[in-house]
């Protein structure tokens, strides 16, 4: 009966699977689960997922993105392989229907695909309608072939709905130009849909977005705007995972363009540790999302190959992020050799939901050679030898500054509007030590300065520049707390004012996040504390002067002015790092200024 659970899988013939298919084990080996999820009964909520396995912050029956597992089930039942049971089964079928179904009915009128509430009240609904309807086409490219007449007619036609909502619609352009991640599932999808239907005039309405990316949503800089500014790391790897099929649509140049652009921006916030091989990303301009500060390679990427085919401009930095081919080989050997394939992806099944199945499942994986990854270290822009500074800034109030002297390179991060960005210097990255301080964004540490209750860190201001006295000085007027602050950066390192006349008799304290190994050592007047010894709640102090030594030299000091009582509040991590919290009150340096000076060696 088309209403019996669906069977789960006891074994695998792993002599039938082929490599490009390994990676679509935890999903075959769970995939009763979310079958058996969907709701058989009759009543309101028939066709829907009764088990929260994805999208868990709006688990509501009103939210399609929930429902996006019905493209699960069109794969499984749409692709032909000797180990895919699933394969044109019936009770699979039934629960396609079933799901696309009510899919269907919580669709707008006009196509719009709701998240956060019903279609008639929900707003924006760019994000649910784009990428809903990039499922829709890739279960009908996936299963089309074999799906009922009437189903697959109302897939096409709800799936087009969608499409020309996105794509035509003033509101959704409106939105996409500040969040266009959210723009590119509709145009991938939406080629998709046009190839499969034949249809010009949606492949026309395709191309006319296409043709304004470089320009309406792409910044100066270099980035597709995210909240009005630069998602550079989390965020992208959604943008990647639709350009790939846009370029695989439609090869058209831009699309290089778009990845080479972003890679040039991205490679800016990379930071080589001494190590030659680990890297630090400085994310604390990012303005949607927070990321690891660590450089994880994510695996290899399907269908990137022809993207990077001539990819020897800045494309190569997204090398960085990829698996390499020896890895790749190594981990199909693993698969290839598990004793208990089955257990083990159930048992990862029990402590993680169930994604949808990647709709860039027909593209080969690329991954790297690992001779064109180091090659792609050695040519990070950290360890470009020239000096001087470099201003960028765009129409939506949003400026990057980048200061270059022969010991360090650092970068600032400014703007007019509120997002999860911090605001200040960004990092401070030493060119034989690696990075010594690391803001990041959203509510963790940023180097910023307190001024009674309110702070620099998320303070809203644009920075002027201009060259003095063998270096750069950038000086932020901060109107909301009534004080300025001065940075003057030379090749010896950095003087920091603020003006206290304003400030009256708010408090001023600075706090730097400083990200340390656990063999540094920290330095004071007095002594020292090895930084991996520090007490789990802080290191206080009472010094005029901090210095850090790594690999047995001192690479920082910072000179209070006075003696003044400092903290360092650790947070240690499993790799050996130590993100260290410097907080420390602003000693007076002359003429109603407070400041520090921070020397590099």
């Amino acid at each position: 009966m088309p209403t019996d659970p669906v069977p789960a899988v006891e074994a695998v013939d792993k002599s039938q699977w082929r490599p490009e298919e390994y990676d679509l084990l935890f999903h075959f080996v769970n995939f009763s689960r979310i079958a058996n999820s969907v709701v058989t009964e009759p009543g309101p909520l028939q066709g829907w997922f009764r088990e929260a396995l994805w999208r868990h912050y709006s688990y509501a029956p009103f939210n399609a993105r929930v429902m996006e597992n019905y493209f699960s089930l069109a794969f499984f039942y749409g692709h032909d392989a000797p180990w895919n049971v699933y394969y044109r089964s019936p009770v699979v079928l039934e629960r396609l229907r079933l799901a696309l179904d009510y899919t269907f009915g919580l669709m707008g009128g006009n196509g719009a695909i709701p998240e956060y509430a019903i279609a008639d009240i929900d707003a924006p609904m760019l994000a649910p309608s784009s990428f809903g309807m990039e499922y829709m086409s890739a279960a009908l490219e996936v299963a089309g072939p074999l799906l009922p007449g009437d189903l697959k007619g109302r897939l096409i036609a709800q799936a087009r709905k969608a499409a020309v909502y996105v794509l035509t619609a003033e509101e959704s352009w409106a939105h996409a130009r500040s969040f266009t991640n959210q723009f590119l599932g509709a145009m991938a999808g939406g080629l998709r849909l046009a190839r499969l239907t034949n249809d010009a005039e949606l492949k026309g309405f395709v191309e006319k977005a296409g043709e304004a990316i470089l320009g309406d949503f792409m910044s100066p800089m270099g980035y597709l705007y995210e909240n009005d500014g630069a998602e550079t790391f989390a965020y992208f790897f959604v943008t990647l995972g639709r350009l790939v099929p846009l370029y695989h649509e439609w090869p058209d140049a831009r699309w290089l363009e778009v990845l080479r652009r972003h890679c040039a921006w991205m490679s800016r916030h990379m930071l080589l540790e001494p190590d030659g091989r680990t890297v630090i990303l400085a994310g604390s301009h990012q303005t949607r999302t927070g990321s690891g500060y660590r450089l994880s390679p994510r695996g290899g990427q399907r269908g990137l190959a022809d993207l990077m085919a001539d990819g020897h401009d800045e494309r190569r930095f997204m090398k960085l992020f990829l698996a390499s081919a020896e890895a790749a080989a190594q981990a199909r050997r693993a698969w290839e050799e598990a004793s208990d394939p089955v257990g083990v992806q159930r048992r990862e099944g029990k402590r993680r939901g169930y994604n949808p199945v990647s709709t860039l499942w027909g593209y080969a994986t690329y991954a790297p050679p690992e001779a064109e990854i180091a090659e792609a270290l050695r040519r990070l822009p950290c360890l470009d030898p020239k000096t001087g500074m470099e201003k960028l800034e765009d129409d939506r109030g949003n400026q990057y500054i980048y200061v270059r002297h022969p010991a360090y390179y650092a970068g600032f991060c400014f703007a007019t509007h509120r997002s999860t960005a911090a605001h200040g210097p960004s990092f401070l990255w030493h060119g034989q030590a690696g990075t010594l301080v690391l803001s990041e964004n959203g509510d963790r540490p940023r180097w910023e300065t307190h001024v009674g209750d309110g702070a620099t860190g998320r303070a809203l201001a644009l920075a002027k520049v201009r060259g003095e006295r063998g270096g750069q000085v950038i000086e932020v007027r901060y109107p909301d707390l009534n004080v300025t602050k001065t940075y003057v950066l030379r090749p010896e390192g950095w003087d920091v004012f603020l003006s206290a006349r304003a400030a009256g008799d708010r408090a001023l304290r600075e706090r730097i996040p400083l990200l340390l190994r656990e063999d540094d050592e920290i330095l004071l007047d007095y002594g020292t504390c090895p930084a991996g010894g520090m007490s789990d709640r802080a290191l206080g102090v009472v010094t005029r002067e901090l210095g850090v030594a790594r690999g047995g030299r001192e690479v920082m000091r910072i000179d209070f002015g006075a003696p003044v009582s400092a903290q360092i509040r650790p947070s240690y991590d499993p790799d050996g790092y130590v993100r260290g919290v410097l907080d420390f009150p602003l000693a007076p340096v002359y003429f109603g200024r407070v400041g520090y000076r921070i020397r590099i060696r």
